[in-house]
């Protein structure tokens, strides 16, 4: 029975050990270059959408309807590149970081887990995004992003780390407070994306700095 015992409170530690790693894996400063990235993307459709009648898109089409559809698309383009560009950056960066410290980065069912925990939500949330663009309702879709991807943060921080979870829980709680407020989905979508992925790489590299 002792032998049993202690040898459970090995797997233990030795799990306890494996996230660690895998948490100080994460660059600090490759999340708060995503932050600053979707700041800087959120300003850009800010000038593209609420710039006004003298804006180059109105000079270019005209006609209102036929300028917000050319929008809309330019936009979710871009959106498309600025994930694949931010899932790039964090990634590198996570194995430059892991090889720098001597850790191991295997797909290991721990890693599966976790990888699996957090993709359902964002792929559901992404398929919900889509299908309300196709149908032209853009209402809440700033709110869907932030919820479902506080939602994956949430899932899968239980084979992670609690910050994760913490970063999860306030993603979830502006897109909640953004279903209910109508004209700002740009600044709950800069804040959630933008704003808390800074702070939250800051406290990153002050964590993975004190060991």
């Amino acid at each position: 029975m002792d032998n049993k015992d202690a040898i459970q409170d090995l797997e233990s530690i030795r799990t306890m050990m494996e996230r660690s790693s895998r948490f100080q894996t994460i660059n600090g400063w490759g999340v708060t270059l995503v932050g600053l990235i979707a700041l800087a993307a959120a300003a850009v459709a800010n000038g593209l959408f609420y710039e006004g009648t003298d804006s180059w898109f109105s000079t270019i089409y005209g006609n209102t309807d036929y300028l917000w559809s050319h929008k809309t698309r330019i936009a979710i383009f871009g959106a498309v590149i600025l994930v694949i560009v931010c899932g790039a950056i964090v990634f590198f960066t996570s194995l430059w970081t892991a090889k720098k410290k001597n850790i191991s980065v295997a797909l290991d069912p721990n890693m599966r887990r976790t990888l699996f925990n957090f993709a359902v939500p964002l792929l559901a949330g992404a398929i919900l995004c889509l299908a309300l663009l196709v149908q032209e309702h853009y209402g809440l879709t700033s709110s869907i992003m932030l919820i479902f991807y506080g939602l994956a943060l949430i899932n899968c921080h239980h084979f992670s780390h609690r910050l994760l979870g913490t970063l999860g829980y306030l993603e979830l709680a502006l897109g909640l407070a953004d279903c209910f407020v109508e004209t700002h989905a740009l600044l709950f979508w800069a804040l959630g994306f933008g704003a808390l992925h800074v702070v939250f790489g800051i406290l990153l590299i002050v964590k993975n700095r004190r060991g």
